[in-house]
């Protein structure tokens, strides 16, 4: 999920999808901009999985949630923000995502999704292989991912403004 602005890590991700498609069938769908896109997907024809890999154009904006909530897994770039990671979470997505400060706050204590050191595209495709193979992990981990998304205090204000507070 982009953006997709950082050469390496579009490389990152071109690799590790290549070394998943080794181990099993899947598809890496690219949801988001960026000027790295088309290296994604350079890399993945260069290694034969580029039929399998799908950039999404022109996608309305408003069916986002949607999308999201199609994937068996996510992998937010390190550019989305927490806001993204966010809308990932609250559609019950378990995520795979690099170790930073939000990923530490909101995946790893709750168990949300697994994460990998930055760079270690070895990392990266472990946790994929390992969510897409065993689907009552990715399941528990897309519940949990639900859960942390209704408790987080961002989110619980959107809601309270969005159908106003039952305080009254």
């Amino acid at each position: 999920m982009g953006p997709f602005d950082d050469r390496s890590e579009a490389e990152e991700l071109a690799e590790a999808f290549t070394a998943v498609r080794r181990h099993c069938v899947a598809q890496l769908v690219l949801f988001g901009t960026g000027p790295q896109r088309t290296t994604i997907v350079r890399r993945a024809f260069a290694h034969g999985v580029g039929s399998n890999v799908h950039p999404l154009r022109n996608f309305p904006a408003g069916r986002r949630s949607d999308v999201i909530a199609a994937a068996d897994v996510v992998v937010p770039s390190t550019a989305s923000g927490s806001m993204c990671l966010l809308d990932v979470l609250s559609a019950c997505r378990p995520v795979v995502a690099p170790i930073d400060p939000t990923t530490m706050r909101l995946v790893v204590p709750t168990s949300a999704g697994l994460v990998y050191r930055p760079g270690d595209v070895s990392g990266m495709a472990a946790a994929l292989l390992r969510l897409l193979s065993t689907p009552a992990l990715r399941h528990g981990m897309a519940c949990r991912a639900g859960e942390v998304a209704l408790r987080h205090p961002l989110l619980m204000r959107l809601q309270q403004s969005t159908y106003g507070s039952n305080d009254a």
